[in-house]
C-alpha cells in the first residue's frame, strides 16, 4: 500500500466527496483544488488527470477489500467458525461508510458507459478471484457436498452483501447493531453449511 503524503489524502478525500455528489462528467479539478485547499499545481503534480484521479480513489476502493483477500482455509479446522470469521470480516469491511460512498461512485460510473465497467471489472478481477479461491480450498478438503466452488462462493456473498452491503448502499439503509448482525452471520452460516453438508 503506497503511504500517501497528507496533501494526496486531501486530495482524495475530496475527490470522492465531488465524485459522489456531481459524477465523474461534472466533477472538475477546480472544484477539487477548492475542497482539498491545495493549488492546482500541487492536484496536476500527484494527478495529471480527471481518469488518473479516479483510478486512484479506484485503488482506494480495492485497498479496502484487500484484507479479505489474505483469509486463508484452514483443512481440518470447523468450518462454520472459518465461515463465521471470514462473512464477518467482509461485512465490517463492507459496511465501512467510505466504502459505500466509494462503492456507489464506481457503481454509477460502470453505469454510464460500458467501456468504464469493462475497465473497471478488470482492476476487482484479481480480488474476485482470491474470494471465490477461499471456496476452492473448502472443496479440497470436502466441505462443500458436490457443490463446485464457484456456484457456492457465489451464493454465499450474494445472499450475504443482499442482507447487508446492498440495504446500506441502494437502500441507504443503517448498519446493523452488533447483535442483529451476531443473529444474521450465525443463520446466515447455518442456513449455507446445512445446505452444503452431505446427508448421513
Amino acid at each position: 500500500m503506497t503511504e500517501l503524503s497528507p496533501k494526496q489524502q486531501a486530495i482524495l478525500c475530496a475527490a470522492i466527496n465531488h465524485f459522489g455528489q456531481y459524477g465523474l462528467a461534472a466533477t472538475t479539478m477546480e472544484g477539487i483544488c477548492a475542497t482539498a485547499q491545495v493549488s492546482k499545481r500541487t492536484l496536476y503534480k500527484h494527478y495529471s488527470t480527471k481518469d488518473e484521479l479516479f483510478g486512484a480513489v479506484v485503488d482506494k476502493l480495492i485497498e479496502r477489500i484487500q484484507p479479505l483477500t489474505t483469509i486463508q482455509f484452514i483443512p481440518n479446522y470447523d468450518f462454520k467458525v472459518q465461515l463465521q470469521h471470514l462473512a464477518r470480516s467482509a461485512v465490517e469491511l463492507l459496511n465501512d461508510e467510505d466504502y459505500l460512498t466509494l462503492s456507489r461512485i464506481v457503481m454509477i460510473e460502470s453505469l454510464r458507459s460500458k467501456s468504464q465497467a469493462e475497465r473497471l471489472a478488470e482492476r476487482f478481477v484479481n480480488c474476485e478471484c482470491a474470494l471465490v479461491q477461499w471456496f476452492e480450498d473448502a472443496a479440497k478438503a470436502g466441505c462443500l457436498g458436490q457443490f463446485p466452488a464457484d456456484i457456492a462462493a457465489a451464493f454465499f456473498w450474494g445472499g450475504l452483501k443482499k442482507l447487508t452491503y446492498w440495504e446500506q448502499v441502494l437502500k441507504w439503509r443503517p448498519a446493523l447493531d452488533e447483535q442483529a448482525l451476531d443473529e444474521l452471520l450465525d443463520q446466515t452460516c447455518r442456513l449455507f453449511c446445512l445446505g452444503v453438508t452431505p446427508r448421513q
